[in-house]
Parts: structure tokens; C-alpha cells; sequence
């Protein structure tokens, strides 16, 4: 067994395999390690700015049993430029996991390919791998083989991703729900049905994802236009992209593009995942005109019960401690987030900057000065 370190983002592509078989054959693998959805990634994030790809690939002979998919990005801090490493999918991906295969111990293909990452440490200066689900292989590995040997790694709990249990007995699931919350629900549908006939559709074909997708950023847009952070999907660019990403599941079976209308106007839409298993929560919008009604709130209701009928096991509401989410019976799960420095004079000067950067007394104090004075890139 050998790691080895690509820096072609074309050796990605030709060796990550397609969506079934990383679902069979490889540990805890989501949506967000499917080859589609990290090409459009990487297709939207290189345009953003300059990365390059650092690859490393875990061989047994001919074979590859395993991948660590990382990027180098780069920060000017005064005269210095840092290195820096993340996984792809940073930012858009809320579960980020190397792949390894089912067939070989993890702990060694993880041993191995670290092991050939700190020897490469001139390459780069700092690791931040954020995203990864607690109590994890990869969590686990990590906590137990290297943050306990090195005080040049640490490790945060960061976002609450909840999740809903559930089966085919939709009425069961329903008990889970708050129940002054769920007749709520039933009241503003009937409210709504009074008014004409209301439906929620499953996008099925690839033509209808843009016209759907072009009203989810509509309504995005309306919804966070009087906030402090605007819509993300008032930029073109960031609207080509959730396209680009959206058809490119698709071609993979795991879009779960819905909308939910009423006298046939789509008045909200949610733009999600599913494998089977699971059904991931990740974009909704919906129509402000209609916000009196709940809308938002009916459409995951029908999600809910559309991922019972369709067989999956959970509904995962991805990154966000919403309140609203508490009322439909979730659990807490997290994410963590590790950061990683070497040896190099440059790593130091760069794990000075980060601590007192994040430390609790700058961010309450003084933490505008820093941002302004030490990190302006």
C-alpha cells in the first residue's frame, strides 16, 4: 500500500468512482462526495480564485482504495502568502469525508495518507478541515491516532446538523411532530385550500430544473433582500452554479428538486438530495406573498412525508440550530472542524496569527481591528 500526491485536478476525475459504487464499496459516504457534485464544485470554486488541487490517492498495486480530495488556497498576511489546505466542497458541502474503501483498514489508509502529507509539509503551511459529522471513522481516527499525539492539531464542535428518524408508517413519524406546531400546519393547508387547489410535484425530468430553480433564487432573493446579507443568488455567477449542480445530481439520481403551487403558481421550492437513504434539507424559498400561510413550513411537511413514502431512513436538515427545526422531533448531531500546522517557521507565525485571531477576548473586544489590520488579504 502507497499514497501518492497529485496536483491535477484531472487525476481526480479519472480516479474517483462513480456514485454506486462509492455508495457500496466505500465508508459513510453522502451526496457531497458524488463526482458530479464535486466537478461542478470545483468548476464554480477555480473561477472564484486561484486553487490548486492537492490530490492524494491511497494504492494497492494497480488499484485505487482511497482518496484524500484536498485544495490548496492561498492567504497574503502582510509580506507573507500562506498555504493553505482544505477538502473539496469547502462552503457549498455540509458532510466533507476522504473515501476509502470498505475492503482495507481505514486507520491505515488514513495513517498512510497523512503520513505522506506531513512529509510534504513544505507544500503547505496550515490544514483546516471543517465539516466532519462527530463520531465519525474520520472523527474518530483523527481524535484518537493524531490530535492526541501533536499539540500542532486541534479540534471544535462547530454546526448542529439535525436530523429526523424515519419509516414507511407516516403517521407514527407524525407523532414525533410538535403538536400544536403540526395543526398549524393542517390549518393554514386548509387555509390555503379554500383559497384553490394547492400541490406539491417532484421535479422528474431534466428540462424543468432551471425553470424551478430560476423561482427558487427569485424568492431567495425576495426573502433576504431586507436583511443584512443579501441573497447569495443575486449574483449570476452563483445562480449558474446551483444549475450546474442541480443538473449535474441529476445525472447521478440524487436530485430532490421540489415545489410546492397553488392554482398552479409555484409559491415555494426546495432544492435537496436524496440517495435513498437519506433526503438532505439544503435550499428552500418560497414565495414572500404567501409567507401568512406557512408555506415554508408546508413544503417540508411534504417533504417529510414524501421521504417516508419513498423509503428513507432520515431526513437530515443540514447545517443550522433553526428553531423551527426542533419542531418536527429532531435530534442534535454535529459537525467538527480540525486545524493542522507543521513544523516550518512560517506554520508558527501563521498558528500565532490564527489563535489570537479566534481567541474568546479579541472576538468580543477587539476582533474588527485584527480582521482590518493583520488578516486583510
Amino acid at each position: 500500500m502507497e499514497a501518492v500526491i497529485h496536483k491535477q485536478i484531472e487525476t481526480l476525475f479519472n480516479i474517483l468512482p462513480r456514485w454506486t459504487e462509492l455508495k457500496d464499496n466505500f465508508h459513510e459516504i453522502t451526496i457531497f462526495q458524488d463526482i458530479n457534485w464535486i466537478e461542478s464544485w470545483w468548476h464554480y470554486k477555480s473561477k472564484q480564485k486561484k486553487i490548486t488541487p492537492y490530490i492524494v490517492e491511497i494504492k494497492q498495486g494497480n488499484n485505487t482504495i482511497g482518496i484524500v480530495p484536498l485544495y490548496c488556497s492561498y492567504k497574503k498576511i502582510g509580506s507573507f502568502l500562506f498555504r493553505i489546505l482544505k477538502p473539496i466542497g469547502s462552503d457549498l458541502s455540509d458532510y466533507l469525508f476522504p473515501i476509502l474503501s470498505k475492503e482495507f483498514s481505514h486507520e491505515k489508509q488514513l495513517s498512510l495518507a497523512f503520513e505522506k502529507i506531513l512529509e510534504d509539509k513544505s507544500s503547505w503551511d496550515f490544514i483546516e478541515w471543517v465539516d466532519i459529522p462527530e463520531h465519525s471513522f474520520f472523527d474518530s481516527f483523527l481524535n484518537n491516532h493524531l490530535l492526541k499525539k501533536s499539540s500542532l492539531i486541534e479540534r471544535n464542535i462547530t454546526h448542529n446538523c439535525p436530523f429526523l428518524n424515519l419509516s414507511r408508517d407516516i403517521e407514527e413519524v407524525k407523532l414525533k411532530f410538535d403538536e400544536k406546531f403540526l395543526k398549524d400546519i393542517h390549518y393554514k393547508i386548509r387555509k390555503l385550500n379554500r383559497k384553490g387547489e394547492i400541490n406539491f410535484t417532484k421535479v422528474l425530468t431534466e428540462h424543468e430544473i432551471e425553470p424551478v430553480m430560476n423561482k427558487l433564487f427569485k424568492f431567495h432573493c425576495q426573502r433576504w433582500e431586507e436583511k443584512n446579507t443579501p441573497s447569495r443568488f443575486r449574483n449570476s455567477e452563483e445562480r449558474k452554479q446551483a444549475i450546474i449542480a442541480a443538473k449535474n445530481l441529476f445525472k447521478s439520481n440524487l436530485l430532490h428538486l421540489t415545489y410546492l403551487s397553488h392554482n398552479n403558481e409555484i409559491i415555494a421550492v426546495h432544492f435537496g438530495m436524496s440517495d435513498g437513504d437519506k433526503l438532505y434539507y439544503y435550499i428552500p424559498a418560497f414565495d414572500v406573498k404567501f409567507g401568512k400561510y406557512s408555506v415554508g413550513n408546508i413544503l417540508v411537511y411534504n417533504l417529510i412525508l414524501q421521504a417516508c413514502r419513498e423509503g428513507s431512513g432520515i431526513f437530515d436538515f443540514l447545517r443550522g440550530n433553526e428553531n423551527y427545526k426542533k419542531q418536527w422531533g429532531t435530534f442534535n448531531k454535529f459537525n467538527v472542524r480540525y486545524v493542522f500546522f507543521n513544523h516550518s517557521l512560517k506554520s508558527w507565525l501563521f498558528k500565532s496569527i490564527y489563535f489570537t485571531y479566534n481567541s474568546k477576548y479579541l472576538k468580543l473586544y477587539n476582533q474588527k481591528f485584527i480582521k482590518n489590520r493583520l488578516l486583510a488579504e
